[in-house]
């Protein structure tokens, strides 16, 4: 046995015998350059989630300071341009795309309903602006890319049933707008027959009476 492993025996022996608070020093002693680099690390990571909660909330905080002062008489297309990646900035959106389309400003429209669609995300609101733009797009003249974007939003799984719904009737519509009354009827005999909301499917039928009495 060399001295190295008579050494490493003897501190295994000490440790052994040595009481609860004498194990914990010279556990310490024996790993304080990997315990102080465990600390430090855990330091540091503390501290920039610390930082990233803080700038979290003074971020949030001035993005609701800009948007009242927007409201108030101040620039609202600029704060949602600044903001277009939150909710805050697509609800923004929404109601400048509503405003020009009220006034028939379609092709603004069309932009600022694609802006709030990608703000709102997912749901009920980025539904209901994605079927802006839509619109918009056919009352540009846009007809391929409009009744793209509807199916588009029809098909949405993550879309409320009453968002899908309204993009397959107007989807629908506008193909029997244009005189194609077979696709039409396919495509409104999927909104009357599948689970939609009956305000939808009873607009599918009346539609599909209509197209029938025409044939």
């Amino acid at each position: 046995m060399n001295v190295n492993d008579s050494s490493k025996n003897t501190l295994n022996d000490a440790f052994q015998s040595a009481d609860l608070d004498d194990k914990l020093w010279m556990f310490y002693s024996k790993h304080a350059r990997a315990l102080m680099s465990i600390a430090v690390l855990a330091l540091v990571l503390s501290g920039i989630a610390i930082a990233i909660v803080i700038g979290y909330h003074v971020s949030e905080k001035r993005m609701k300071s800009a948007y009242l002062e927007a409201i108030h008489g101040g620039n609202r297309e600029d704060f949602a341009r600044k903001y277009c990646s939150t909710p805050l900035g697509g609800t923004v959106f929404l109601e400048l795309a509503d405003a020009a389309y009220q006034r028939k400003e379609y092709q603004q429209a069309a932009d600022h309903y694609q802006r709030a669609a990608a703000g709102l995300g997912k749901n009920i609101f980025g539904g209901r602006a994605a079927i802006g733009e839509g619109t918009a797009l056919l009352h540009l003249g846009l007809t391929s890319e409009g009744e793209a974007l509807l199916s588009k939003v029809a098909e949405e799984q993550a879309y409320p049933l009453l968002i899908r719904g309204h993009g397959l009737w107007l989807l629908g519509s506008s193909i029997y707008e244009r005189g194609d009354q077979n696709r039409a009827k396919a495509v409104l005999h999927k909104l009357a027959n599948s689970n939609f909301p009956d305000c939808w499917k009873d607009k599918a039928k009346i539609l599909l009476q209509e197209i029938g009495s025409a044939l």
